[in-house]
């Protein structure tokens, strides 16, 4: 039955992919760069950094994904994100990986380039830093991800195709902890 089924499903989804514009399969590419607030244990040392005049920070996210195209308005997504945050001051140091699997849909509404996603994600985060321990790892959580694009020249027949858009993610991580993220991007599409 499950073969079946996933037969079924495999039929659907390539007639849909032979009406669509785009190939079958695309791939973005973003890197970016936002703002992280994080609830699960970012600590107090941490804060005491942010709280130093002389404290230098470089926030970096890249984001890889790839869709299937089942029709114009519609494309599945999965794909990998990650999200470092390096926070310094002298010799005091707090750095952030911050990494998640996601899946969902991207939605085109118009004919235009603007589009829209919704993301169920899965991601887990390690802190390094300047004190006993030096690396705390947080308990893997699941969230979703808001996202809005634009895909500039997406009416033009290029290999590559540059989007520009902002994200934001939700990953709640137990005992009523949540980390938040968001970040503007860009990238782009082949």
């Amino acid at each position: 039955m499950k073969k079946l089924f996933l037969l079924i499903m495999l039929t659907i989804t390539m007639t849909f992919s032979l009406v669509a514009k785009d190939s079958f399969l695309t791939t973005e590419i973003s890197l970016g760069t936002g703002i992280s607030i994080y609830d699960s244990g970012a600590g107090d040392f941490r804060k005491s950094l942010l709280n130093k005049s002389d404290f230098r920070r470089i926030i970096l996210g890249i984001t890889a994904d790839t869709n299937l195209n089942i029709s114009d308005p519609l494309k599945i997504m999965f794909g990998a994100e990650t999200f470092c945050d390096f926070l310094w001051a002298g010799s005091d140091y707090f750095n952030t990986f911050d990494y998640a699997f996601f899946t969902g849909i991207k939605v085109f509404p118009t004919r235009t380039g603007f589009n829209f996603s919704i993301s169920y994600v899965l991601g887990n985060r390690t802190d390094y830093f300047d004190e006993a321990p030096k690396q705390d790892t947080k308990a893997w959580g699941n969230g979703f991800r808001i996202s809005l694009q634009y895909d500039f020249m997406e009416e033009k027949e290029y290999k590559i195709k540059p989007h520009a858009g902002a994200y934001y993610r939700c990953i709640p991580r137990g005992n009523y902890n949540t980390d938040h993220i968001l970040c503007l991007y860009g990238g782009i599409r082949f």
